[in-house]
């Protein structure tokens, strides 16, 4: 399967194949083997910590991706188009955010960027920060408190202009004052419990945030400045190979590698560059991948919980999609069990069914929402369609002269993506909905999605440590095709949506926000923009020698610490 994601530090993150924007299946006939695992054994983090001074200094890691930021159309993850998992892959080893997200879940300040951060008054919520006086640009220059005003401005939704992926949070910070270049402080207001998430966006220098143009467009085919570990020294958009080496004004401890490089390869593919020795480390997304990777010798196999679920989006703005009746009825007919089992299962780890739009499976808050109002069932979906006014005649449904029918695009090169499409035509089949699977090329996929050419779409989303703001963009407002202020690509929406999710990022007791999630996924199981299908692991194979890198639920690898043992 390939795993498409979306995701940025506010938003959530689109996958293909898997994940938040993710999307799993299996062939017919793959193999059941693979060790069982229950749901709650799944680690936080998947690889088990080395000291990075007993490491080697020195050598290459060779990654591979799906697809570029090149691909995606940005390098500014801040974007609607640059808020991709695979892209924030790529882009991952060359920056860093004023936070870090420990296993549990958890945030402290990142000390490389901030030495302190602080909530220095409850009402009104205000903020101080601390940043560190070595940090800077790629060119040297200093990381400045302007940077983050100017950042958070583009974020704020304020200005149109702007290209941004979600100004959840950034849209409440007020009175931002700086007493010098590394102190300053902001309100928030209306309160924000996720006001930490506001310090996990990725800031850019001043002059680039200061400049639509410049934010918008001057990132699409190269990357933005680094301010991390690694700066990229060669980006080749034909071959589709990017380097990343030490940044030599990087102040932080020194990185082990000598070198990062990420190759764009088909999902398909991968495992077999991983037992080719092409590549060092793969996420392995369906059952073929296992068995390939297992063949390379010395390979681990890495397992640990994850955020990513995939899902079926479908466009609420084309018939017959436009009527909330035949979502429903579809919604009804999808057999999800059997997807996740046939997914999960063959790569030794649990199937979890998704039944809610705000949590995963054994987080706080979880209550299978979808399961109750959108079980698989046949004769309801039928009862809806029936009472909707369609006619069942001849193996098909008919209204007004119009036959029902829909299509599911996906990518190519995306074996799981076209064998989860295979399942939703199998399973509405039984209904008598004919489905045609429309292809289109990997790096046009999600642009056809944002611009809404297409009907059904079967991608995975990527969730963050702030579960309800980070959500909140993938569901309200509404927004229309080619729309680049947010990540609603169901295009349709409930008036209901923008004041609950008002009144959930204001409550700070965690009982009462988890009772308003509930309200909030009740209206959207109602419209039914979207079906959750089943929770992602994450299971990775690596060479034996390769430490600190690999699967995690919520923490960021630390990659001044990824290196090969002696």
């Amino acid at each position: 399967m390939h795993m498409i994601r979306k995701t940025t530090a506010l938003a959530a993150v689109a996958v293909l194949g898997a994940g938040m924007l993710a999307l799993t299946a299996c062939a017919p006939g793959a193999p059941s083997s693979g060790p069982s695992t229950d749901p709650n054994s799944l680690p936080s983090v998947g690889w088990t910590a080395v000291d990075p001074s007993t490491l080697a200094q020195g050598g290459t890691l060779n990654l591979a991706v799906t697809n570029s930021p090149s691909d995606d159309g940005n390098w500014n993850n801040n974007t609607a188009e640059g808020a991709e998992v695979e892209a924030t892959s790529v882009e991952a080893p060359t920056y860093g955010t004023a936070i870090t997200i420990k296993a549990d879940g958890s945030w402290e300040p990142n000390q490389n960027y901030a030495t302190s951060i602080e909530l220095t008054s409850e009402n009104p919520q205000v903020v101080t920060v601390k940043l560190n006086d070595k940090a800077v640009w790629e060119d040297g220059s200093p990381i400045t408190a302007a940077d983050y005003e100017s950042t958070w401005h583009a974020l704020s939704g304020a200005d149109p202009a702007y290209n941004i992926a979600s100004s959840a949070g950034f849209e409440q910070v007020k009175d931002f004052k700086a007493t010098d270049d590394y102190n300053f402080s902001f309100t928030v207001d209306p309160v924000y419990a996720d006001w930490p998430n506001i310090l996990n966006a990725a800031i850019l220098p001043k002059a680039i945030a200061d400049d639509p143009d410049a934010w918008n467009t001057g990132f699409v085919d190269k990357p933005t400045p680094s301010n991390g570990p690694y700066m990229f020294t060669a980006v080749d958009n034909s071959a589709n190979t990017f380097v990343a080496e030490p940044n030599p004004n990087w102040w932080g401890d020194a990185p082990k590698l000598d070198k990062i490089t990420f190759t764009v390869i088909d999902q398909e593919t991968q495992a077999q560059s991983f037992a080719n020795d092409e590549i060092d480390a793969v996420e392995l997304l369906t059952p073929d991948a296992y068995l390939s990777a297992q063949d390379k010798s010395g390979a681990e196999i890495l397992r640990s919980g994850g955020l990513t679920y995939s899902q079926v989006t479908f466009n609420g703005t084309v018939p017959p999609l436009d009527d909330p009746a035949v979502r429903q009825a579809i919604a009804h007919g999808i057999d999800r069990d059997i997807m996740g089992e046939a997914a999960n299962k063959p790569l030794g780890a649990p199937s979890s069914p998704v039944g809610n739009y705000i949590f995963m499976p054994g987080q706080d808050g979880y209550t299978d929402t979808t399961g109750d109002a959108l079980a698989y069932d046949k004769d309801k979906a039928k009862q809806i369609l029936t009472d909707a006014g369609w006619a069942n005649a001849d193996g098909k449904w008919t209204k007004d002269g119009e036959t029902l029918e829909v299509s599911v695009i996906v990518p190519q090169g995306t074996a799981s993506n076209e064998l989860r499409a295979q399942q939703i035509q199998a399973s509405l089949k039984q209904i008598d909905i004919a489905v045609k699977i429309d292809e289109s090329p990997s790096a046009d996929y999600f642009q056809n999605i944002s611009d809404g050419k297409y009907e059904l779409a079967t991608f995975g989303w990527q969730g963050t440590a702030f579960n309800i703001s980070s959500s909140e963009s993938l569901f309200s407002p509404a927004q229309k095709p080619g729309d680049d202020l947010g990540q609603n690509y169901a295009f349709v929406s409930d008036d209901k949506l923008e004041g609950l999710w008002a009144d959930a990022n204001k409550e700070l007791d965690p009982a009462k926000r988890i009772e308003i999630a509930k309200k909030i996924n009740d209206v959207i199981a109602t419209y039914v923009p979207m079906l959750p299908l089943y929770a992602y692991p994450n299971v990775y194979a690596v060479d034996g020698d390769l430490a600190n890198y690999g699967p995690a639920t919520f923490a960021s690898i630390d990659w001044t610490a990824v290196g090969f043992t002696k």
